[in-house]
Parts: C-alpha cells; sequence; structure tokens
C-alpha cells in the first residue's frame, strides 16, 4: 500500500490532474476565481507575499496578536513587518491605529479571521482607500475555513487568502492561496512549480500518514507524526529563537498528489463538520456565559463564524494560571496563544510592546482549547464542569 502511494506520487511530477480538481473544487467552494495548493499554510504565505513582489523594505502591516510565523515570512523576504494593535473589546484590528500606520511605503495588510471569527473587513477597506498608492489586503484565514463576512466566505474578501488544511480539513499537511487577480495567481504557479521538490523521505512520510488516515488511525499519532516532521531541518518551523537568526522556511512549496487527494474528499464535509463545531460552542456557552470571572467570546455581527477554537478570556492573571493548573488536574487542558507576541521578540526602533496595551492583554489573558467536532455531550459536560469548579469550589482563592 505504502509503495502504491509512493509510486502516485512521483507520477504527480507529471499528471497534476488530482491537483487541479482540488484547486477548482476549492475555488469554488470559497467563491473565487483561483485557488492553489501549497504544500503547508505557511508555504502558502511565503508564495504569496512573492507573488506580490514584497521586496526589501516593503512595510507589510499586521496585527500584534498573531502567530510568529507571519511577521518570519514576511523578514524572510527583507520585508519590515509593522505591527498594529487590536481592539480593547474584541479581536479586532484597531482602525485609528491601522491609519496611523499606512503610508507610501506599505506594500501590504495582513488581517486574521483569528479563532474562526472574520474580521470586519469593510473597515479595513475603507481605511485603505484613504491612500492613493496600490495596497493588498491579505487574509489569513487558518482559523477560518467555511467562516462568512456578510455571506461571503472568508478568502474570498480581499486580494487573496491564505488557508492551513490541517486546522479544521485534513491530517496530512498541505495549504491554499485564493484569489480573483488573475496576475497574481499566475505569478503564484510559477513560483510553486519552481520551488524545490521534496525529498524521498518526506515523500514516503507523507505516504505513511496517507496510509494511516484511510485507516481511521487515531489523530494522536498523526500529531505525533507531524512533530516529528517539524523536526527534520528542511521542515522544521518558521519559528526560531530569535528573528535575527536565520528564518528557516520549508523549500517545497507544491501540494502533493497525496495532500490533494484526501484534501478534495474533505471539501464537502468542511460545512457539516463546522455546523457541530458551533454546535458544540453554543453548549458550552449555555453553561459559562453567566460566569463573572470570564468572558466568552461571542460572534461578531454581519458574520458566520466557525469555532475551530473555544476562547475564553479570565478577568485576570490569577484566574488564568490556577484555571489552567486545577482543569489540567481534571484532565481538561486549556493553553495560551501566542504569548508572548511576536513584537517582544522582534526589536524594531520604531515600535516597542507598550504600543500596543490591548493585545498584549488578550495574549495574558486568553486561554483556548481546540473544538473537535466528534465531542460528545458527556465530553463537553466534562470540560464546562472542570472549569466551574476551578471557578466554584476554591480553587481560585
Amino acid at each position: 500500500m505504502l509503495m502504491s502511494l509512493y509510486m502516485n506520487e512521483i507520477s504527480s511530477k507529471t499528471d497534476k490532474r488530482i491537483i487541479n480538481e482540488f484547486e477548482d473544487e476549492f475555488a469554488s467552494f470559497i467563491g473565487t476565481k483561483y485557488a492553489i495548493g501549497t504544500s503547508m499554510g505557511r508555504t502558502a504565505l511565503i508564495a504569496l507575499l512573492k507573488a506580490i513582489c514584497v521586496k526589501e523594505g516593503d512595510e507589510i502591516i499586521l496585527p500584534a496578536y498573531i502567530c510568529e510565523v507571519v511577521p518570519n515570512a514576511i523578514l524572510k523576504l527583507k520585508g519590515i513587518p509593522k505591527f498594529v494593535d487590536i481592539n480593547p473589546d474584541n479581536y479586532h484590528i484597531s482602525l485609528s491605529h491601522l491609519k496611523s500606520l499606512i503610508n507610501e511605503k506599505t506594500k501590504a495588510i495582513i488581517i486574521n479571521h483569528i479563532f474562526g471569527y472574520p474580521e470586519d473587513v469593510d473597515a479595513i477597506i475603507g481605511t485603505m482607500s484613504l491612500r492613493s498608492n496600490k495596497i493588498y489586503l491579505i487574509e489569513d484565514v487558518t482559523h477560518a475555513l467555511g467562516a462568512e463576512y456578510k455571506g461571503r466566505k472568508a478568502g474570498s474578501l480581499g486580494d487573496a487568502a491564505i488557508f492551513s488544511l490541517t486546522k479544521n480539513m485534513v491530517n496530512v499537511g498541505g495549504g491554499a492561496i485564493t484569489t480573483n487577480d488573475q496576475n497574481i495567481a499566475e505569478n503564484l504557479k510559477s513560483i510553486i512549480i519552481n520551488s524545490n521538490d521534496s525529498p524521498i523521505h518526506i515523500k514516503l512520510f507523507f505516504c505513511a500518514l496517507s496510509y494511516f488516515d484511510m485507516k481511521k488511525v487515531n489523530s494522536f499519532y498523526f500529531n505525533a507524526a507531524l512533530n516529528m516532521l517539524n523536526n527534520l531541518p528542511k521542515y522544521s518551523r518558521i519559528l526560531v529563537p530569535s528573528y535575527n537568526e536565520s528564518l528557516k522556511i520549508p523549500e517545497n512549496l507544491a501540494m502533493s498528489q497525496m495532500q490533494a487527494s484526501i484534501a478534495l474528499k474533505a471539501i464537502n464535509k468542511i460545512d457539516s463538520l463546522n455546523n457541530l463545531r458551533n454546535q458544540n460552542q453554543l453548549l458550552l456557552d449555555s453553561i459559562l456565559r453567566n460566569s463573572p470571572c470570564l468572558k466568552i467570546l461571542s460572534p461578531y455581527k454581519n458574520t458566520r463564524h466557525v469555532s475551530t477554537w473555544y476562547v475564553i478570556e479570565c478577568n485576570n492573571q490569577n484566574i488564568k494560571n490556577k484555571l489552567i493548573d486545577g482543569c489540567k488536574e481534571m484532565g481538561v487542558h486549556l493553553s495560551e496563544f501566542w504569548n508572548p507576541l511576536p513584537i517582544e521578540q522582534y526589536s524594531q526602533a520604531s515600535q516597542r510592546i507598550e504600543d500596543f496595551p490591548n493585545s498584549t492583554k488578550k495574549a495574558r489573558l486568553t486561554l483556548v482549547f481546540k473544538m473537535d467536532p466528534s465531542c460528545s455531550n458527556d465530553s463537553l459536560f466534562r470540560i464546562a464542569y472542570a472549569i466551574l469548579s476551578c471557578l466554584t469550589l476554591g480553587r481560585l482563592n
């Protein structure tokens, strides 16, 4: 079986039909003219930045509350990340701060539909329109595959968008870029075709993962395998100990035939799985919403969110720390998200951590856990009980 999968993958150098079919179906699902498959979400980002011709000295605006992969990709191309704070009452970009950052050097603005909740895209476009120079709007849809803003899918709202298919679609890697811009699409195809191919041991590794996927092996083994992959030199995370050290980017940008085959079968399940995630969220919300110690993230106006993550904002650091420890004792694992912020690791004379009070607060006080669409009501009640027990049985005193 593994050898058969591997031989099919070798043939994909000349036979791209399954990849083309995935790209057509994915573009149709998102509602764009073009979709281009990539090997990972982070390679989608680096390919897209190349496709819009980011060069040395170009400024890319992005939220301060964001994954470190994004600014590192900008730095790889010698661009300049310019961080923007978020609002105090939600995770949307601060429009007043954004307006102050846009200038003639601004090449693009990256927005992230964080935790599956779409950004206020119209407000951002309105702020961008105040400038006469061309600025690309890039959506990071890593958390929000299937989410909608005013009836349109996330990923169809800006000039282009990037996706990681591992977050809520498939378990064997893969990414995608969507756009309605023909020039961007053509540039992307040229860039990806000319990227380095994966070495043989990587192809065999993904063959094994594909085989396990067919056999419905527990996702724990997928995660363990992917962690092994991350430790290989060529595929190590973009994250490095310091932004001043060499930035490691996967060399192969192209989606494999195996990834495309598995992702293609998953497209028609996206909406149904998202509905299950959102139903699970509603159940937890009904139990936890009245807690005076927590703030539960609610859907934004004019959006259809995707509850990829269940999000809890604690009132203070003491509650957060003891909630993590208390829930862990009861078998429920809550985790921080993007703490510390990338700006804390990346030194710029023009920007300091003190310039981002809202992002800093959210990073310090936000806890999340991944929303599993297959999670039973009993498991959800157990999660809610663990959280409430920590809040009400003296664990936070």
